[in-house]
Formats: C-alpha cells, sequence, structure tokens
C-alpha cells in the first residue's frame, strides 16, 4: 500500500521524501503513523528496482531550509509508471488495512480508466458485503450465547450493532458511487 501510495504521489510531479512523509502520514491519520524507518528503505528500494529516480532539486539557493543541504527529489520512471498501474489493477487483500489501501487507489481515481474505477468500488462492496456477513454472524451468536454475563452481553451487542450500522452505511455509500458510475455511462457493469 505504501509503495503505491508513494507512486501515485509522483505520478503528475517529482517530490522530496519530507513531503511525501507528511501526505502519507496525514492520509493514514492521528493514531497511525509511518516511520522514517519504514519510509527510507522503501524509497530506497524503490530507487533500486528502477521505479523512482532521484533528480536535482530545481529551487534556487535562497528558497531551500537548512545550511545549503540540497533535498532529495524523486521522481517516477517508467517503470514506475507501469508498476503503478498494475497495483492499481491488483485486488486489495483483506486484511485490516483493507479500507485504507483502497482510499489509497480512490485517492488515485483521476489517474486511472473508468472501467478500472468501477471494478475496485465493487470489489470494495464485495469486501463491505463479507464483513457484514461476519458481524451478522456475530451478533446472532452473542445474542444466542447464554455463558456471557448479561451485564456484559448488552454492551456487546450494543457495540456489533454499530459495527453493522456502519459497515451498511458504507456499502450505501460504495453503492452510490457505483450507481453515478452507471447513470453517466461510465465503466461497465459488472455481475
Amino acid at each position: 500500500m505504501n509503495e503505491l501510495f508513494i507512486l501515485g504521489e509522483l505520478m503528475n510531479n517529482p517530490m522530496h521524501g519530507y513531503l511525501l512523509h507528511q501526505i502519507l502520514n496525514g492520509i493514514v491519520g492521528p493514531t497511525r503513523k509511518v516511520s522514517w524507518g519504514a519510509l527510507y528503505p522503501l524509497i530506497h528500494g524503490m530507487l533500486a528496482d528502477g521505479l523512482i529516480e532521484q533528480v536535482p532539486d530545481e529551487q534556487p539557493e535562497g528558497a531551500k531550509r537548512g545550511k545549503g543541504k540540497k533535498k532529495k527529489i524523486y521522481k517516477l520512471t517508467d517503470e514506475g509508471r507501469m508498476r503503478f498501474f498494475r497495483l492499481m489493477e491488483e485486488p486489495i487483500p483483506y486484511s485490516p488495512d483493507y479500507e485504507l489501501h483502497f482510499y489509497t487507489k480512490l485517492k488515485n481515481f483521476g489517474l486511472i480508466s473508468k472501467e478500472l474505477q468501477f471494478l475496485i468500488l465493487h470489489q470494495y462492496k464485495d469486501f463491505l458485503r463479507y464483513e457484514i456477513r461476519h458481524e451478522e454472524e456475530r451478533l446472532e451468536y452473542a445474542s444466542k450465547d447464554e455463558r456471557i454475563p448479561q451485564g456484559e452481553q448488552q454492551y456487546i451487542l450494543i457495540f456489533f450493532r454499530h459495527r453493522l450500522e456502519k459497515l451498511r452505511f458504507d456499502e450505501e455509500w460504495v453503492l452510490q458511487l457505483i450507481n453515478s458510475h452507471r447513470e453517466n455511462g461510465e465503466g461497465i457493469e459488472r455481475e
């Protein structure tokens, strides 16, 4: 997911690592942070794989921060562009990071075909339906499990119902996006 994020950010403009770090941390939110220790090895690996390249900093000397130290500016290569599109096409594995991975793809919708947008939206809908079925099963099981103390069961059920409502809200949201694509003649319908 972080590789896709970096490639997507570099699709239009070269950037320095500090800005990539700031934007990525802005996306993952206040409770999760991407450390420099995770970001820079990824950047170095992408350099070694020929997906990105380092280019000279074009800023005038007076505009640079620090004592003359040049920022490392990274630019996407042709191989990096091809890798970006391959990553956008790959289905997202079901994992705790699924939604963040989906949002990374959604952020890049302006760079891909309407057909691929439609496919990604359908994959997200399928993921949500998988999660909804799981929550419905948990709710049913917890409501019938007599081993759970009644005082505890009450709050477990409140939590499961809340989670189910959030998932259904997200499902409705993605269905609206899919319908918007369909009504505007964008994308292709998937059965």
